[in-house]
């Protein structure tokens, strides 16, 4: 019977000093919510350069688009081509880049979006200055989701480290991007 009491008591002591766990904040949940989001929704396949060879983002340019070393791929009558590391295409559309997610201010996401710009893009398809998102951006994807998940991603992509990176630096023909 003691050696019940002494490991009762013991365990109850642990109990005592243990901290409490710390409940989530509401915007820490949002953040949270937008990664996994981000992660579940693609938007590192195009958006994230890849480990030469692989479809795993390189760790240092997460979400940054297009590298200016990456060439935009050449066209080709009735086909769609990719460059390497998935972040330039070209199609019957033209070319297209994968933008920067991240939240540089000057290249990326704070420089042209609010959460309400962000919402508004993804439901209509149009940038801010009303240039059309082009594929291989799967638009009618994010136009069916949720307000909650739309500002979720966007919480989270404003947490992300700011890259400075001109995704349509070096590109021939800027106006088909």
């Amino acid at each position: 019977m003691k050696a019940t009491i002494c490991v009762a008591s013991v365990f109850a002591l642990l109990l005592a000093v243990a901290p409490a766990p710390r409940a989530q904040s509401a915007s820490e949940s949002q953040v949270e919510r937008g990664k996994y989001l981000v992660g579940i929704t693609g938007c590192h396949d195009c958006h994230s350069p890849k480990v030469a060879g692989t479809m795993k983002p390189v760790p240092e340019t997460m979400l940054s688009g297009r590298p200016q070393s990456t060439k935009v791929p050449s066209a080709m009558p009735g086909e769609v081509h990719a460059s390497e590391d998935l972040t330039a295409w070209t199609g019957p559309w033209g070319q297209s880049v994968a933008s920067n997610l991240t939240p540089d201010p000057a290249t990326g996401l704070g420089m042209r979006y609010t959460e309400a710009k962000f919402i508004q893009t993804m439901r209509t398809g149009k940038k801010p200055e009303g240039v059309a998102i082009m594929p291989p951006m799967p638009v009618d994807v994010y136009v069916n989701m949720k307000d909650d998940d739309l500002k979720a991603i966007f919480a989270y992509l404003k947490t992300i480290k700011p890259i400075r990176n001109a995704v349509r630096a070096g590109l021939t023909s800027p106006s088909k991007q």
